[in-house]
């Protein structure tokens, strides 16, 4: 049977269409980053999130006709970069296409519609194969933002180095094996480690991958039991000791600190291996070993020509945003992609993509990270 792809890209409206697929296709409800720096398509290359936010300070105290009290503390900062481009060139392979070619003509002997099915699987492959790695990079660039306070990475060639301004007194000693204080081990820092993470970051939303946990969770010299688990979140709380030292199992202790809850994060993206390039490498959107401690979504003062009757939905997305800019290949802001066959070869398929992008954290302050090596 013969694939004419040409036909199935013009049911998906052409190029037009595709390019539209891409910047509206997207499964962005399985990226929790993406939750927390959202993506806003933005008409420039260059990131300038300069800001001047006036913070209110409680009115002072004067004395009749007397000057009045100095009030408001104002503060600017800049964060300047370029976005970084990502691109990618895919090909449908030949065994792909045979396999098709066979099911196309299964469809077709039982009287089915062989083009809609086309035109399926020709959508199915530009999103899962060619948009996704998109999506997914983006992602674990939030990830390694908001889980280390910068970006600093290499490949082919080029380097993505950012410095996204977190304070030094944020970023927590890592927790080591050979120190014993490891989540894992029997001085295990998890319990400190949790309380400094809610005094750096008030009201804080802590979230970590399943096997930074499990360190903690099964390690006995912790003194925690699970009372609750489902729909992404763990909650611990902590037994009691004696004047000894020794923990008496189910006499829960009162205090509210040492109870905690927890977002696990297990999505992972796949990267080609780049010592074996027949084969590929999982790379977890939230690193493992780390806790991110990140603060609400809230604006915390005043910005010039924010307002004060009709709510700014932009007020609300204090902590950051991805600015994803335009492309040379497309023109407007937003990622561009393509599906097309080889001249002369309409029975191939190939998809192309490119984003110009990068994660901004414009408040460095609402996020706090701490980190234990794993056994």
């Amino acid at each position: 049977m013969f694939l004419d792809f040409n036909a199935a890209i013009a049911a998906l409206g052409g190029q037009a269409g595709v390019f539209r697929i891409a910047n509206e296709a997207r499964p962005m409800g399985d990226y929790l980053f993406n939750t927390l720096l959202p993506e806003r398509n933005m008409p420039t290359y260059h990131v300038d999130s300069g800001s001047m936010v006036v913070r209110a300070t409680m009115a002072g105290m004067v004395g009749m006709d007397s000057p009045y009290a100095p009030g408001g503390l104002v503060e600017i900062s800049t964060f300047l970069e370029q976005t970084a481009k990502f691109a990618n060139s895919v090909p449908m392979n030949e065994a792909t296409l045979r396999h098709l070619q066979f099911m196309l003509q299964q469809i077709q002997g039982t009287g089915g519609d062989s083009k809609e099915a086309l035109v399926q699987e020709a959508l199915n492959f530009f999103e899962k194969v060619v948009m996704q790695p998109h999506f997914d990079r983006m992602e674990w660039l939030r990830g390694q933002a908001l889980s280390s306070g910068a970006i600093n990475w290499t490949f082919n060639g080029k380097s993505l180095v950012v410095d996204y301004g977190v304070p030094v007194s944020h970023i927590l000693t890592t927790r080591t094996v050979s120190g014993g204080d490891a989540y894992g081990e029997s001085n295990s820092g998890f319990w400190e480690d949790i309380r400094t993470l809610r005094r750096l970051v008030r009201g804080a939303r802590l979230i970590a991958h399943p096997d930074t946990i499990d360190a903690a969770r099964y390690n006995p010299a912790n003194a925690m039991a699970t009372v609750a688990e489902g729909n992404g979140t763990i909650t611990f709380r902590r037994f009691v000791r004696d004047q000894a030292g020794n923990v008496l199992t189910g006499a829960f202790s009162q205090d509210t600190g040492d109870q905690v809850t927890i977002v696990l994060y297990d999505k992972e993206g796949e990267v080609l291996n780049p010592n074996n390039p027949d084969t590929t490498v999982v790379l977890p959107f939230m690193p493992r070993g780390k806790i991110l401690a990140v603060g609400p979504n809230t604006n915390q003062g005043y910005q010039p020509g924010q307002g004060s009757v009709v709510e700014d939905p932009d007020a609300s997305l204090a902590l950051g945003y991805t600015h994803i800019a335009p492309t040379v290949e497309g023109g407007r802001p937003g990622r561009w992609g393509r599906l097309f066959t080889p001249e002369n070869q309409p029975w191939m398929l190939r998809g192309e993509a490119v984003t110009n992008g990068l994660p901004v954290i414009q408040a460095p302050t609402k996020i706090a990270v701490a980190s234990t090596e794993l056994s």
